[in-house]
């Protein structure tokens, strides 16, 4: 009685390794994986000639901000216990504006009202001295340094038009707004840059 208990025991716990090594193989091929990093990397939007510029981390999530040759592309993962996956990703013209956006995105699967925004930001006009956006107690104001990519991040979901973002001279001045261009009355919405003000 005793072996056969044994027996089934091991059947058991031999079934259910199995099965945790299915569900981990099944996970793998359809994108899970142990590190951000390395589920960021599923997308088809990340090559070998891809370069990093910055990392935005508010759990669950993580974000990744890359240059490729022909756009900027921010990569988002999300964290569900035991893997990472890739849950989606948003690009940028690369433009010869003054004042860059190089990513944005802005999600959440949750209904606490959680999530994560990342906006970034480059730029090379010299009189711009710091970029402001948000409002209330998410303002965030950070100086400019040419050339320096800047990231902004808050960890709830934010529209684009509630950012209120701005880029200042060092007199306060706005020299640059984030927003559309309106063409007869349209605006392409794949058209989202920093717009110098009159």
């Amino acid at each position: 009685m005793k072996a056969k208990y044994k027996l089934k025991l091991k059947y058991t716990i031999m079934g259910l390794f199995l099965i945790l090594c299915a569900s981990i193989i099944i996970s793998y091929i359809s994108g899970a994986r142990f590190s951000p990093d390395r589920a960021a990397k599923t997308s088809r939007w990340v090559e070998n000639t891809s370069v990093l510029l910055g990392t935005v981390e508010t759990p669950p999530y993580k974000a990744y901000i890359y240059e490729n040759q022909d756009k900027y592309r921010t990569i988002l993962t999300g964290y569900k216990f035991p893997f990472w996956r890739y849950r989606g990703s948003s690009w940028a013209d690369k433009t010869e504006d003054k004042v860059k956006l190089v990513g944005w995105c802005s999600y959440s699967d949750r209904g606490d009202g959680k999530g994560i925004t990342v906006v970034s930001v480059q730029s090379f006009d010299d009189k711009v001295a710091f970029i402001e956006m948000g409002s209330g107690s998410d303002l965030q104001r950070k100086p400019v340094k040419t050339g320096e990519v800047l990231l902004f991040s808050w960890e709830k979901p934010v529209k684009w038009n509630d950012l209120n973002a701005i880029a200042c001279s060092s007199d306060n001045k706005v020299l640059y707004k984030l927003g559309y261009e309106v063409h007869n009355s349209k605006i392409n919405t794949d058209d989202l840059r920093w717009l110098p003000e009159d």
